[in-house]
């Protein structure tokens, strides 16, 4: 599964600004990520498998519009935050793979 361009294109705009806003905050409780994902602008129906484990909360972003497939799957840890993009399905519930 890949993206079309025009995901590839924006996944890079919406991974810098969440990783951007996710480092400032050492040990992100599930709560905190949220709240940090509305304020950038992302919906509570887009964000997904909100998980906290030791220091980290990982998250499931959805991010397909018009028959894209863009999802990102990010862990907040602070300076250790990684946001990457990921391939959703088309339609359905969200699952993702890794981006080729």
């Amino acid at each position: 599964m890949e993206l079309d361009a025009r995901d590839w294109c924006a996944s890079a705009h919406h991974e810098q600004r969440i990783a951007q806003a996710l480092w400032e905050v050492d040990d992100p409780t599930p709560d905190e990520v949220r709240e940090i994902l509305n304020n950038l602008g992302y919906i509570d129906d887009r964000i997904h498998r909100l998980a906290h484990s030791g220091t980290t909360t990982r998250f499931l972003l959805d991010l397909r519009v018009d028959g894209g497939r863009l999802c990102l799957d990010g862990s907040a840890a602070g300076e250790q935050t990684d946001v990457e993009k990921c391939v959703a399905p088309r339609t359905g519930p969200i699952t993702a793979s890794g981006a080729e």
